[in-house]
């Protein structure tokens, strides 16, 4: 810097010529002197304006840095936000949803509107593979009675309404095996196999009354639309159908039937489907005053039995060993039996859904109730002293009424299905209601 100072104040002097030399010296000397002090005042302030820019850079990052700090802060929380509205989200849909995913089902109809006779009774329900519904029923003036026929109606719409009325089996029918026409007709069972066949058991009555009676049946390969001539299954006396069967291992089923001619028991008709003949075997449930069992299956190796206690009195149970082919001593359970017929499934977790009458003479109130043992080995060691079971809630209780003869399934979708008959046998009523209603947890069923 001073080189270039000196240089330049030393042209100017050369040019002002020799005279002016010695003031030029001064000159010179002052201009060189100011041009450094410029210089230094040039430096001076530029490095005062340096460490204004410094600080004012200091500042500025500082407030970028706070700034940016606030910024941070609120994408912080935001992302908190964001981060929580899951967790609130969450809280909300387990109050909320469930309540709307536990929405109730209940609905009930009444299947047999366009039958005229006075007496509607016997009914059974099935859920059929393409999910319709069908439910046969025999109606007459009175039990017995020579006019008794079995009707059939089918629903595509949940129960809620019924496709025209058909006759299943006409009066005065007769079996093929059979010299004689059947007299009367009486209760009737639904029942679906693995190869979609459809069955339709019933007391089919030759002489007097139900200790005249034989069991025959129908089969059909269109889900009922048409049926099969009547076939005999029984050729006691007495012999009388009343719930669906249970299926064994490979093609073999397991019908409950009760015997009411001179000897009065419970059994079930064991077969394979699959046979061109069939040759039932009829295991025997020990004791004289059991009669319409009802059969859940565990699996093909094991079937629980409840029966039917006449005279009224408690609901009795039973095991039946397919492999030595004999059922255990009937225990009670604590359920009362008014003598009427009941119903029941097995739900996935291995306890017992049952329709009853809860009475001990009376057949009202119709009601549900749950075993509270679970898994079938449980439910098999609390058989030592009958297995517990607790009231849900009542399907009927209208005072002064009667409703009996209960039809329980299990759809596919985990609701289910009740058909009984209603008023002193006036009409056949379907109910259609789920595991919330009942107040169970969600649960899904065995068929």
């Amino acid at each position: 810097m001073r080189a270039t100072n000196s240089l330049s104040c030393h042209s100017r002097s050369n040019r002002k010529g020799a005279r002016a030399h010695a003031s030029s010296a001064v000159i010179d000397r002052r201009c060189c002197h100011s041009e450094r002090s410029r210089g230094i005042s040039d430096y001076s302030a530029l490095g005062k304006d340096k460490d204004v820019s410094v600080r004012a850079g200091l500042a500025y990052s500082l407030r970028m840095t706070k700034d940016f700090a606030r910024h941070a802060k609120k994408i912080e929380y935001a992302a908190e936000s964001v981060c929580r509205a899951p967790v609130w989200a969450a809280v909300f849909f387990a109050f909320a949803v469930p309540s709307i995913a536990r929405a109730q089902i209940f609905t009930s109809s009444i299947v047999s509107t366009e039958a005229t006779m006075p007496m509607q009774h016997g009914s059974s329900v099935v859920e059929l593979d393409d999910g319709s519904l069908l439910v046969s029923w025999y109606s007459a003036t009175n039990e017995a009675a020579r006019d008794s026929r079995i009707f059939c109606r089918r629903s595509m719409s949940d129960g809620l309404n019924w496709g025209p009325t058909q006759i299943g089996v006409s009066p005065g029918e007769r079996a093929r095996e059979s010299w004689f026409a059947n007299k009367a007709v009486g209760n009737s069972v639904l029942f679906q196999d693995k190869e979609n066949v459809l069955w339709l058991f019933y007391a089919a009555v030759e002489f007097g009354g139900w200790s005249g009676a034989h069991v025959d049946y129908k089969i059909s390969r269109d889900r009922g639309h048409t049926w099969s001539e009547s076939h005999r299954l029984t050729s006691g006396l007495g012999d009388l159908p009343r719930n669906k069967p249970v299926e064994l291992a490979g093609c073999e089923i397991l019908l409950p039937l009760s015997h009411s001619g001179f000897r009065k028991y419970a059994y079930g008709a064991r077969w394979k489907t699959c046979a061109k003949l069939l040759q039932p075997s009829y295991p025997t449930i020990d004791g004289s005053k059991f009669s319409h069992p009802a059969f859940v299956a565990f699996g093909s190796n094991r079937v629980l039995a409840f029966v039917r206690a006449r005279g009224g009195g408690m609901l009795q149970s039973t095991f039946f060993d397919p492999d030595k082919n004999g059922w255990s001593i009937p225990q009670p359970t604590n359920l009362p039996n008014s003598d009427s017929a009941i119903d029941a499934v097995r739900l996935e977790d291995g306890r017992i859904l049952l329709a009853y009458n809860d009475h001990g003479t009376i057949r009202n109130p119709l009601s549900i109730a749950v075993s509270d043992d679970r898994g079938s080995g449980q439910a098999e060691a609390g058989l030592s002293a009958g297995p517990a079971f607790r009231k849900l809630r009542d399907i009927e209780n209208e005072a002064g009424q009667d409703f009996s003869y209960p039809s329980l399934v299990r759809a596919r979708d985990g609701t289910f299905y009740l058909t009984y008959t209603w008023h002193y046998r006036s009409a056949i009523k379907c109910v259609h209601f789920d595991a919330s209603w009942l107040g169970l947890n969600p649960v899904s069923a065995g068929r």
